[in-house]
């Protein structure tokens, strides 16, 4: 009858160890960790062009700020879309990481990343 029952609670416990797993949630980069390097003409402007300074977008003639590759640093930073005290709080920064800009579809995670890290570092012109 002990017999019966090790097995009984052998069995049990393998069962319920086999349902469980570790689920691993990736929970993306950390936008409180230390900001990253961030070249704004090598990351940004790249992604900017790709995604923001499109026809009928961002490219300087239907909407501003134009974020043409020459006139994209200027327009953010004498625009008043970013705050180099409250770099969260900035417009640029509000408008990505809500996915409501590009309205072609969301940034990746990274992306937006970037910008809020460049504008943690003090947007710098570089």
């Amino acid at each position: 009858m002990k017999s019966k029952i090790i097995i009984s609670l052998a069995v049990m416990l393998v069962i319920g160890l086999s349902g469980c797993k570790k689920d691993v949630i990736d929970p993306g980069p950390d936008p409180n960790a230390p900001p990253q390097f961030v070249s704004f003409k090598s990351d940004l402007v790249p992604l900017f062009s790709k995604s923001c300074a499109l026809s009928g977008c961002h490219d300087g003639v239907s909407h501003n700020p134009a974020l043409t590759s020459d006139k994209a640093y200027s327009s953010i930073t004498s625009g008043g879309y970013i705050s180099l005290q409250a770099p969260s709080s900035s417009i640029l920064y509000g408008e990505v990481k809500s996915g409501s800009m590009p309205p072609t579809g969301a940034l990746k995670a990274i992306d937006v990343q970037k910008i809020y890290d460049w504008i943690r570092n003090g947007a710098p012109n570089n």
